[in-house]
């Protein structure tokens, strides 16, 4: 089974959670749910997985251990039955993250070889308001090696558009070219006539293309041309690992930065970075 038919089939469980409306465990709304929440954990996971065995330890009810005929478990019942659920809920929510992030990762190492060789410029399209963001995206790319004349982006002067020049035939010159493509996404992008054109003109020309997701913009946001090809959130240290191998790898850089290194001034980045999405 491919990741892609997992998180649909995930998805279609927080879906179905909606018919629970009674907060009981023997509610049969509840009950063909959490039968059918089941019947998914083992086709996606298998049923010696860990995900499914988490899933056994809830209970929903509260487990007293006598009951008699003046006993009111009713509250218990009840904290405990909310409890479970939302456990479950957030665990598959959490699959459900950690797949798309999959997808993300598979991406950025398929890039096709042969055109990879021939790329030799960044093209950060972004919304100008995400300025500040994008300024650490840059720091980034310099830090794991890339020249400033190999980064193109207009907010910033040495980067971009040179003075005299024409705006809109720059970006199209720049975009018809051997560029990788960066999309910084975020609500200021998709607010920005000039970032859908840039996202259309990257579909049309075939450009290869790296979607970052800035948060709390999450992957369920991405509309456009992007479903399929899902990047990676720019905050993850963990993702901006593989970014930098990818990068590397397509840039040629001959003298990489010890993974020490680069772990202590990308944490700083990421510092500054959980501040500005903030």
């Amino acid at each position: 089974m491919d990741t892609n038919t997992k998180i649909k089939l995930l998805k279609k469980l927080i879906d179905k959670s909606e018919m629970v409306k009674v907060e009981d465990s023997s509610d049969p709304n509840f009950k063909n749910w959490k039968n059918l929440v089941e019947r998914t954990l083992v086709k996606v996971f298998g049923k010696k997985s860990t995900e499914y065995e988490h899933f056994g330890e809830l209970e929903f009810y509260f487990p007293a251990m006598v009951f008699t005929s003046t006993s009111d478990y009713t509250s218990d019942h009840l904290s405990c039955f909310r409890r479970d659920f939302k456990i479950l809920i957030d665990s598959i929510n959490e699959y459900i993250d950690e797949f798309n992030e999959e997808v993300g990762s598979t991406y950025m190492t398929n890039v096709d070889d042969e055109k990879a060789s021939n790329i030799s410029k960044i093209f950060i399209s972004h919304a100008s308001k995400d300025s500040e963001i994008v300024e650490e995206v840059i720091e980034i790319l310099e830090t794991i090696g890339v020249e400033s004349n190999q980064i193109f982006c207009t907010s910033f002067d040495g980067y971009g558009i040179g003075l005299g020049e024409n705006f809109l035939d720059t970006i199209k010159s720049e975009l018809s070219c051997d560029s990788l493509v960066l999309f910084v996404l975020s609500e200021n992008f998709y607010k920005s006539p000039v970032c859908m054109c840039e996202m259309g003109a990257s579909w049309v020309l075939s450009k290869e293309h790296i979607p970052i997701v800035v948060p709390p913009f999450s992957y369920e946001d991405i509309k456009g041309v992007f479903p399929l090809t899902q990047g990676f959130k720019l905050t993850d240290p963990l993702k901006l690992n593989s970014f930098k191998a990818k990068i590397e790898e397509v840039f040629k850089i001959d003298k990489p930065l010890s993974f020490s290194t680069w772990e202590r001034k990308r944490d700083r980045i990421c510092g500054r970075l959980g501040k500005l999405v903030k």
